[in-house]
């Protein structure tokens, strides 16, 4: 079993209480109770200093690609270095609580082809736009505290220049409208043995964040509520009581 979490093994039906480091953080960042943005806590953040070493350790992971990044607070960027010759163009203009990394491994086995309808001015023609699609994983690094979410997911490029914009969880369901988890999803395209190598390569990402002081919540502790705080008006969320991952991770409208 993966000693950073990210195994196939069966949940805990059972919540633990949240642990002090991280209820000692929310506290510290949250001390009026309230979810907010601000921009003093990007501008200020610890994640700047690290994030020229978490980039170059990210982009040379052997077998895999950093293939995109996301910035808290970015609209319009061409990202390349000498590392990639992906460019980076965000599709949004939200500001986000963290700074999001997406990696793929470099075998044929997590490509696919894809496409998408063209968005044209006129409803009576149809354009379908080719792409290519990338099964990989998602890190997210929250700007407010050293924790770090790391999940599953996918990411699509177009020829026209456009691509998705990978979150922190997948969305997805099966033919009777029941929610597929990611590994359900994922097993289903590259099989049990593409699994592995998907949850290795989560694995090899989660050391280089602890190696730097950055915790990664396991799936139990991102589920855990903190029924004592309440979403600011602008922060983008669903309902229900907040959670760990929603106090840490969130994207502001």
């Amino acid at each position: 079993m993966s000693h950073y979490g990210f195994s196939m093994a069966a949940k805990r039906r059972f919540e633990a209480p949240i642990p002090k480091p991280i209820l000692d953080a929310i506290n510290r960042v949250w001390p009026n109770r309230m979810v907010e943005m601000g921009c003093d806590r990007l501008e200020e953040s610890y994640f700047h200093e690290l994030y020229p070493k978490l980039h170059r350790q990210f982009s040379r992971i052997k077998g895999a690609s950093l293939r995109y990044e996301r910035e808290a607070e970015e609209q319009v960027h061409d990202f390349k270095d000498d590392d990639s010759d992906r460019s980076c163009l965000p599709m949004d203009d939200q500001t986000y609580s963290y700074h999001l990394f997406f990696l793929c491994p470099d075998d044929e086995l997590f490509r696919y082809e894809t496409d998408e309808e063209a968005d044209e001015a006129d409803p009576d023609v149809e354009e379908v736009i080719s792409g290519e699609g990338f099964i990989g994983c998602v890190v997210g690094v929250s700007l407010l505290a050293p924790f770090a979410v790391v999940a599953l997911n996918d990411f699509q490029e177009y020829q026209d220049g456009s691509h998705s914009c990978p979150e922190l969880e997948v969305c997805a369901f099966d033919e009777n409208g029941e929610r597929l988890t990611a590994e359900e999803l994922f097993r289903s395209q590259v099989g049990e043995a593409g699994l592995r190598l998907l949850y290795n390569l989560c694995d090899q990402a989660a050391k280089v964040l602890e190696s730097h002081g950055i915790t990664v919540l396991s799936e139990q502790q991102q589920r855990q509520t903190l029924p004592w705080l309440r979403a600011g008006q602008a922060v983008l969320r669903e309902g229900g009581p907040l959670t760990v991952k929603e106090a840490l991770f969130f994207a502001e409208l």
